[in-house]
């Protein structure tokens, strides 16, 4: 019985996962940032390697998927280029209106077991005031970016929020950053790090009680790298990789089990060697496997790239990763050349890629770096990599 694309969840397994019934994978990643929760964790990955969805993992984890007798923080999701804060005074009212909001929403979720909970969590709606201390209360219906909070009215509104949420059962807040980009590239950038240095640095009783989340990709990453920057030496750096090969028939068993199609050890090999262990490209790939090419079978792996690469989804993911005009976020001209220059060789050393193509090593380390975040490259350890998928190999060639 095979699903009818149109009704597959997640916009076609386009957009962020949000129940963790269709979430596999980051492990690691999830337990290194609740390791260290209380302390300025920086998330980086490329375009469709699965940051949004490792949020969400994230915020679940941390809402209810662990035993309660774990110390949990409570988490607050905020996708910045939806609230696109307008200035520090006004990061400052999102910071708390998306916490109030959440605590609220938590309080009226209800479920037979914690997925249930977090998806009705997802689907609330909250209307009702924030109090902010005694000093100022704040509608949720329809709030303006003018809205504004100096750091006294913050802090205030923070340590009162802080209370209620250790009545919910839980210990600190973690506010979750998705799309920093669009802090780093406002002229008050600066001021917006430099305010959360100041709360980690100094502020002693806030310290171990707050911790952020910071995700985003290569602006995200110089910034953190800059001379100078307020997230340097405080931040933890966490870059996206591919899926192991566990975790990819993890995601391919998965998928074939929940739309009744049989897929052979042929067909499973073919689309991890497509994908590179890329989760976004695997589910495409499935997705028409499922459809009805069947691309392990003798003689048509060819053909099924062609018809892959025609698909307007993976080609233009491609094109905004290979970045040819500088028009995106994607790869800039050396990431290119390193990348071709890695792809004659199919793996190699940082320093053997320097080489080939006349480069620093530090040059080439840090863009096999980004490669690999991007997820087109694999990171084998001691400063070794390998290409990934060959389906964006072949698109390479093409192009």
């Amino acid at each position: 019985m095979r699903r009818d694309s149109k009704i597959r969840p997640f916009d076609n397994y386009k957009t962020a996962i949000t129940d963790p019934e269709h979430f596999v994978g980051r492990t690691f990643l999830l337990d290194a940032v609740l390791a260290r929760a209380s302390a300025v964790n920086v998330l980086l990955g490329g375009r469709r390697i699965g940051k949004t969805s490792a949020l969400r993992a994230l915020e679940w984890t941390m809402l209810g998927s662990r035993p309660r007798a774990v110390r949990r923080p409570f988490p607050v999701y905020i996708s910045l280029d939806v609230e696109q804060p307008t200035g520090l005074d006004n990061f400052r009212f999102i910071l708390i209106r998306r916490l109030r909001d959440s605590m609220e929403r938590w309080a009226k979720s209800t479920g037979l077991d914690w997925r249930e909970r977090y998806r009705s969590f997802l689907r609330q709606i909250s209307g009702a005031e924030v109090a902010i201390g005694s000093l100022i209360k704040l509608k949720l219906e329809n709030p303006e970016q003018t809205r504004r909070l100096v750091h006294e009215d913050f802090r205030h509104a923070l340590v009162n929020s802080l209370s209620h949420t250790r009545a919910l059962g839980f210990e600190g807040v973690v506010f979750i950053l998705d799309e920093a980009e669009y802090i780093v590239r406002k002229e008050w950038a600066n001021d917006a790090w430099s305010y959360i240095r100041g709360l980690k640095d100094t502020d002693t009783a806030l310290k171990p009680l707050v911790g952020l989340v910071i995700a985003g990709y290569r602006d995200i990453a110089e910034y953190t790298q800059r001379v100078g920057s307020p997230l340097l030496n405080i931040a933890e750096v966490l870059w996206m990789s591919t899926f192991s090969k566990a975790e990819h028939r993890q995601l391919v068993t998965l998928r074939t089990n929940s739309e009744g199609i049989a897929i052979g050890q042929e067909e499973a090999t073919a689309i991890e060697l497509l994908s590179g262990g890329h989760p976004f490209i695997a589910q495409q790939v499935v997705n028409n496997v499922s459809d009805g090419s069947r691309i392990g079978l003798a003689g048509r792996r060819a053909e099924a790239i062609e018809t892959l690469l025609t698909q307007s989804v993976l080609n233009r993911t491609f094109a905004l990763w290979w970045n040819l005009n500088d028009k995106s976020d994607g790869f800039k001209e050396a990431e290119r050349q390193i990348y071709i220059a890695l792809a004659a060789r199919q793996e190699a050393i940082s320093a053997s890629i320097a080489r080939d193509t006349s480069r620093s090593v530090a040059e080439v380390a840090t863009a096999l770096e980004v490669l690999a975040g991007t997820g087109v490259i694999n990171y084998l350890g001691d400063a070794r990599y390998s290409i990934g998928s060959r389906l964006f190999e072949e698109w390479v060639r093409l192009h």
